[in-house]
């Protein structure tokens, strides 16, 4: 059973390494300049196609439906970009918040009697990922097929077009009528900047549970050194306490990075994720008939959005939780009477738990998963009265 274990949290590690790797961002020391214009390759394709549904939202505008459909696939690509600027600002701490969990983990999981405790619940994050993985990709794929079947279909019943669909809802500054070369570059532009927004996207928020997970298996384990202090000598309860206190204190500073890192980026996808289930079920509500593989899309995006903002909360409030079991092992520790103990125990019971907030705006906990379901209906009644 913790061979399996071990073999999920691997797998979960190595596809969050690759998918990081692929977009530029993993926390390498040493990495050569190529790699490193990468993200800013990312940031061009994302602000570009940005720009460009922007145009498309501009031509539209007294069209509330079209608006919606373009500001839904706009603030995508706008997430994208303010994840990537937020690693690229704070690229230094990332190393450090990687060099003080990564390493650490990994020589947990070779002390077999730590192995099985700390990858309690490691399915489930490997689950949250792969979830997500898999609707960012199927959406995209949606999204770059559709037209090319729309020309196959035109071409097999001989039917002219007179103007070739783009991936997504564009207003180019220009006109695009012919079908070759020049829709061909645009076609490319927009199929790579799709692939720029699966992997950024799936690879940081993958990266956000990895780290929180790995801070969980850390307060596991001084968890479990503190509750069995009493089967050491009394030489060593010192050095025991004294390292679970040094312990928390670097996952103290863990929390601080990824606040600074994710804070942004939480509070941003915790508004935008809001408004676009709202702007998706004002599109469904508008559709009299929605074809099955259309209907398969909204769906999926649904899921795609609704999945994010849980990992995001449910990944705080499981830091959280597991922070306060680690104070009540403190305090159930066999520490009663003894004077050398005492003040270190103290100081670790006068500590907060370890919660993750959003810029100082809200914490992440589950709650804001509720609270942004509950801010997409009033947003959906408020689209409907504007829209009569």
């Amino acid at each position: 059973m913790s061979a399996n274990k071990v073999s999920d949290y691997t797998t979960y590690r190595e596809i969050t390494k690759n998918l990081m790797t692929i977009s530029g961002l993993w926390p390498y020391e040493n990495s050569n300049i190529f790699y490193r214009l990468i993200p800013y390759i990312q940031i061009s394709l994302n602000l570009g196609m940005a720009l460009v549904i922007l145009g498309f939202v501009r031509q539209h505008f007294t069209n509330i439906a079209l608006v919606t459909r373009g500001l839904s696939i706009m603030t995508s690509f706008l997430t994208v970009i303010i994840k990537v600027i937020c690693m690229l600002i704070n690229q230094k701490d990332l190393v450090e918040l990687h060099n003080n969990l990564d390493p650490y983990f990994n020589e947990l999981l070779k002390n077999s009697k730590l192995s099985k405790l700390i990858l309690k619940k490691v399915k489930i994050f490997r689950l949250l990922s792969l979830a997500l993985i898999f609707c960012v990709l199927f959406s995209i794929i949606f999204y770059v097929v559709t037209p090319l079947i729309f020309i196959i279909k035109r071409h097999y019943h001989q039917m002219k077009i007179t103007k070739y669909p783009l991936i997504y809802p564009s207003g180019y500054p220009w006109k695009i009528t012919s079908s070759g070369f020049i829709y061909q570059i645009h076609f490319a532009f927009e199929t790579l900047a799709s692939l720029a927004l699966f992997f950024v996207t799936t690879s940081i928020d993958s990266l956000f549970t990895l780290y929180i997970f790995q801070m969980i298996g850390q307060l596991r384990e001084i968890s479990y050194c503190i509750t069995h202090i009493d089967e050491d000598e009394n030489e060593n309860k010192d050095s025991v306490v004294r390292k679970c206190v040094t312990q928390y204190e670097k996952l103290m500073r863990c929390r601080e990075i990824l606040e600074t890192i994710y804070g942004p980026v939480i509070l941003w996808i915790m508004g935008t994720n809001a408004i676009v289930l709202c702007t998706l079920l004002f599109q469904i509500s508008q559709m009299k008939s929605i074809s099955v593989i259309r209907g398969l899309l909204f769906i999926t995006y649904i899921a795609l959005k609704m999945i994010q903002t849980f990992m995001y909360a449910w990944s705080g409030s499981s830091l959280t939780e597991e922070s306060e079991n680690y104070k009540h092992a403190v305090y159930a520790a066999d520490w009663y009477g003894n004077k050398r103990l005492m003040d270190s125990v103290i100081i670790t019971l006068s500590q907060k738990p370890l919660t993750l907030t959003a810029c100082n705006f809200s914490v992440v906990s589950v709650d804001i998963f509720v609270m942004v379901l509950n801010t997409t209906v009033s947003y959906f009644f408020l689209l409907q009265t504007l829209d009569e």
